[in-house]
């Protein structure tokens, strides 16, 4: 199976997630975002920025519940055992019975996941959340990096978020064009004020 860029590697590695699960979670999950945000306020930018450019640029689907990504993993792994799906050969085949290859499985929290397959060497799981699926947000990609970037920045310089900031490392960080108008309820100002409320500490 071929590698995949390598800026993915460093998500998994950092999730601490068993193989053969694939997750991204500086893409798909708010809990391990506010910890990255946490372990990497001391850090400088040219760190940070590698990271961020790794969410992409495409829209994507936001898991805002309080399973760990190491829960989520186990879940899956348990439930693809279960049904004798855990090995490569049988997963594909499960995967390859739909037009589209891919399946949809409900965790525990009643939120569903797709099951796709993964081409990094010994990670064929690919998981991420439903479209709209219950507690998850669909969200673009540029929003979520900004949002992350401002956060950081702001702790950084113990201040205030403001469109000038937001600006500041969107074009600095990112290499982004600037915003005109920052709002709570939509796009990156939406994503700040989710990822500035307090931590939900029941996460499993």
């Amino acid at each position: 199976m071929p590698i995949l860029n390598s800026t993915l590697q460093p998500a998994i590695a950092n999730a601490d997630l068993p193989a053969p699960v694939l997750f991204h979670p500086l893409k798909h999950h708010l809990g391990y975002i506010r910890t990255f945000i946490s372990n990497h306020v001391r850090n400088r930018q040219q760190e940070i920025a590698p990271a961020l450019q790794s969410i992409g640029r495409s829209q994507l689907d936001f898991y805002t519940g309080h399973l760990s990504p190491a829960s989520i993993a186990s879940e899956v792994i348990l439930y693809l055992d279960r049904h004798q799906l855990l090995q490569p050969d049988a997963y594909l085949s499960y995967l390859s019975g739909r037009d589209n290859h891919y399946q949809t499985i409900t965790l525990s929290d009643g939120t569903d996941w797709v099951l796709r397959w993964g081409v990094i060497t010994d990670r064929y799981v690919h998981l991420h959340p439903a479209r709209y699926a219950s507690q998850t947000i669909r969200v673009k990609a540029v929003s979520l990096k900004t949002a992350i970037a401002a956060t950081i920045a702001a702790q950084q310089l113990n201040t205030s978020i403001d469109l000038q900031l937001v600006n500041h490392v969107r074009a600095q960080w990112l290499y982004l064009p600037p915003l005109t108008v920052l709002t709570p309820t939509e796009g990156a100002g939406k994503l700040i004020v989710l990822l500035n409320q307090p931590e939900n500490k029941n996460a499993t």
